[in-house]
């Protein structure tokens, strides 16, 4: 157990200093940044914890201090609790604090494996892909009710997408040898919907309620991004190329999405952005190392992504159009993933 007087850190007292570092002409007020507080988890002396930085430049806060891994920090959408994984109890699972650290309960039983999970829109449920006697499966968890309810889909492997805007469906993929594809079913009900039939990952509904983005392996083993409608009809090819799987988010108003993918000079994952309505692709940042994890930020009017070089991963802001580009944080080194 580390003392109390090392819950707050000063940052530069763990190698993490939160810079206000412009790039060019840049100013941290033209931005309006608006990402605070963040929670990420930090290895440090072969532990992984959880911090939460609550201002630029300020105190560093530890959230967990068990000798055990906790990852995913994912702040509900209300603000008031974070859910993440821990394995403490060895087997890596689903639990939930306050957004001060306080109050830590593990809500699913200990021997029920959690690889992936969302909040609902109203911060009432989480929905989460189990895996149990190595089958793949979605479990709902009520958390005002304190009641879980296993999805018991018919397939094998299964991966869990997201929940629509209105919290009544939720996507997820499925990977069987015979049945493959985008489906969406009702959380209170039991319709499920087929949307694809063919090899496709990672679906995203559109904050309008109206799409659904998803990556699709193609014949060369890459990954092309595709949107469909919400019946699996008008399906659109937005992008032929190698889209990284999991990096790409609808801006707020459904009418762009920010992706990241190796660009073919540099061989180096760059950012771009993409107009759903004529298929305008405008790149965004212009280096020699790893920009990933592109996220709207402030009602579209900035992007968040990481960078890294030489093992070092910081995060950045920077405009709509790629440029104001500034850095956020510095020498995060073993920084894991973050969530604001």
């Amino acid at each position: 157990m580390l003392i109390s007087n090392l819950n707050k850190i000063h940052i530069f007292t763990i190698f993490i200093i939160f810079s206000s570092i412009f790039f060019g002409c840049s100013s941290q007020n033209s931005q309006n940044i608006n990402i605070f507080p963040v929670v990420f988890s930090f290895s440090k002396n072969q532990n992984v914890d959880i911090y939460k930085l609550s201002n630029l430049g300020g105190e560093l806060t530890q959230l967990t201090t068990d000798k055990s891994s906790e990852t995913m920090p994912t702040w509900s959408p209300d603000k008031n609790s974070i859910a993440y994984l821990s394995d403490i109890n060895g087997t890596n699972t689903l639990w939930i604090m306050d957004s001060n650290g306080k109050s830590k309960k593990e809500i699913l039983d200990s021997d029920i494996k959690v690889n992936n999970f969302f909040w609902s829109p109203d911060s009432k449920k989480i929905a989460a892909e189990i895996n149990r006697n190595d089958k793949l499966n979605i479990i709902i968890i009520n958390l005002e009710q304190n009641s879980k309810e296993i999805l018991n889909l018919p397939y094998s492997q299964v991966f869990i997408g997201d929940w629509s805007p209105d919290g009544k469906w939720l996507l997820y993929n499925v990977e069987d040898t015979n049945n493959k594809g985008v489906k969406r079913k009702s959380i209170t009900g039991v319709d499920e919907f087929t949307i694809t039939e063919k090899d496709d990952h990672s679906p995203k509904w559109s904050p309008n309620g109206k799409w659904i983005a998803f990556m699709r392996k193609n014949t060369l083993g890459n990954f092309d991004l595709v949107y469909t409608n919400i019946y699996g009809e008008k399906e659109e090819i937005l992008l032929r190329e190698n889209v990284n799987k999991i990096d790409y988010d609808w801006s707020s108003d459904s009418k762009n999405i920010i992706f990241s993918k190796k660009e073919k000079q540099s061989n180096m994952n760059e950012i771009f952005k993409i107009e759903i309505k004529n298929g305008l692709i405008k790149q965004l940042t212009f280096n020699r190392v790893n920009d990933l994890n592109p996220r709207w930020n402030n009602k579209n009017s900035t992007i968040i992504f990481s960078s890294e070089n030489e093992d070092i991963l910081d995060l950045y802001s920077m405009l709509i159009d790629g440029s104001e580009q500034i850095r956020l944080t510095r020498n995060l080194d073993k920084f894991i993933d973050a969530d604001w």
